[in-house]
């Protein structure tokens, strides 16, 4: 899996203005924005000239910005995104009412020994290895997301969506043995078709999280890693 070679990437300073950087993003590949300002402020600034932040209790302030980095109370991580663990491909959100449209990473301080690399996995390069009969049989299909029956692909006003999230899937079903061979059988294909993005200090990447899965490898539980997660719905 190796880097793309046609990630965009612009200088923080040099960027194009919000109405190319949202024809970029609707194309469904990631975009970066190097040396970003390291700052919370600068962050939610930013994305609000894009669309409109998600505020959650458990952000900092509860406002827009999450830290990942790894955090532990009483010996024991505080959540998936605050632990060493790998993150399998998936979308963020996918129990919530409404899920975000876009994602932004914002790299503090990358894992002193490489780990931690995010994956991605682009919808277009999906749709171009699935026949239409497996096309029909994702938009079809509901699956439980908590509390929200969705199907893994969506189809509306001419364009496709695509909705993933194996952990939150068996947490809240009980799957039968051919739906678990399903899923095995899906996330190998969504792993071939990764490609990974390694992250350097002050690189601010973007993304559609409904155009694009995406994840990260294992790191160290000592790691000093740090990534601010900001959650918007482009206008």
């Amino acid at each position: 899996m190796e880097e793309p070679g046609w990630l965009i990437s612009y200088q923080w300073g040099e960027h194009p203005n919000e109405a190319t950087i949202k024809e970029d993003l609707q194309q469904g590949y990631p975009l970066v924005i190097k040396n970003f300002p390291l700052s919370d402020e600068e962050l939610q600034s930013f994305i609000s000239r894009l669309g409109t932040a998600l505020n959650e209790r458990r952000n900092n302030n509860g406002k827009s910005v999450f830290d990942v980095t790894i955090v532990r109370h009483n010996n024991f991580f505080t959540s998936i995104a605050n632990s060493n663990l790998a993150f399998p491909l998936h979308t963020d959100c996918a129990d919530f009412d409404t899920i975000p449209n876009t994602i932004g990473l914002l790299c503090m301080e990358p894992d002193e020994e490489g780990q931690g690399t995010n994956t991605f996995m682009l919808l277009s390069s999906l749709l171009n290895h699935l026949t239409e009969d497996e096309k029909q049989k994702m938009l079809g299909k509901k699956w439980k997301f908590g509390n929200q029956l969705r199907s893994i692909l969506s189809f509306e006003d001419g364009n496709y969506a695509l909705c993933y999230d194996r952990i939150t899937m068996e947490s809240f079903s009980r799957l039968e043995v051919t739906e678990i061979d399903e899923l095995n059988k899906l996330d190998k294909l969504f792993k071939s078709l990764s490609f990974e993005i390694k992250l350097e200090k002050g690189d601010l990447i973007l993304f559609r999280n409904d155009l694009m899965l995406h994840g990260r490898d294992k790191i160290h539980t000592d790691s000093k890693r740090w990534i601010k997660r900001i959650r918007f719905d482009m206008k």
